[in-house]
């Protein structure tokens, strides 16, 4: 009985030993896994914020660029308009000199039409003088 208590001992110390011996690794495993998580963490970390760094970079760099251009853009048509109201002003104000010396032409022909008119008329009613 006693070696068969001993032999449960030997058992219980060895069961023993194994189980701290998985604890060991476990504790092991489980330090190794949360250091390796740390560094990955702390590089997708730094990946990110150089991620974003450079978004901003990027976009502060892409908005300046716009804005110099909407501004050329801006300045080339306020030119093109002035230009534009330039020469429609001078087209309507050569148009409304024509348009006065057409009128004023045409009113000198009426006028001398009618008063040819008026003097055949007066002629062919009083007879000539």
């Amino acid at each position: 009985m006693t070696a068969l208590m001993e032999k449960i001992r030997q058992e219980r110390r060895s069961i023993a030993e194994e189980v701290t011996q998985l604890f060991r690794e476990t504790q092991e495993f489980l330090s190794a896994t949360k250091a390796h998580r740390q560094e990955e963490a702390k590089k997708q970390a730094q990946q990110l914020h150089q991620f974003h760094y450079d978004l901003e970079t990027t976009t502060h760099k892409f908005l300046k660029e716009t804005t110099k251009k909407r501004a050329a853009q801006a300045k080339a048509q306020a030119q093109f308009l002035r230009n534009f109201y330039q020469e429609l002003e001078q087209t309507t104000q050569e148009f409304l000199a024509e348009t006065a010396k057409d009128r004023a032409e045409k009113a000198e022909a009426q006028r001398q039409y009618l008063h040819q008119f008026r003097q055949d008329l007066f002629a062919s009613i009083f007879g000539k003088f």
